[in-house]
């Protein structure tokens, strides 16, 4: 194996577990969600996402990462998360 291959293979292992790692995420945001849609609760909470980027931030920082970067990447996924919500509780209306 080249130095190449042996680092492609370290990235293909890596975004394994990212994935998997979004896959649980993203089973414990759907909770959230319906709790949010049983309650009649916002979709949205801008406190908790404030608290959320800073916390974001620091990791960022402490693992050597761009902040910038995992903000941009976070952004998104909290905004699939609120689209999401918003669909439960537009559902959880309807029935």
């Amino acid at each position: 194996m080249t130095a190449l291959e042996g680092l492609r293979s370290a990235i293909d292992k890596t975004d394994q577990q990212i994935i998997a790692l979004l896959a649980q995420r993203f089973i414990f945001t759907e909770a959230v969600g319906e709790y949010k849609a049983e309650h009649q609760l916002h979709s949205q909470d801008p406190h908790r996402e404030e608290q959320q980027f800073k916390k974001i931030v620091e990791l960022s920082e402490q693992y050597g990462l761009r902040p910038e970067y995992a903000v941009d990447i976070y952004r998104k996924i909290m905004d699939i998360v609120i689209s999401r919500h918003q669909e439960l509780l537009l559902t959880d209306k309807a029935v």
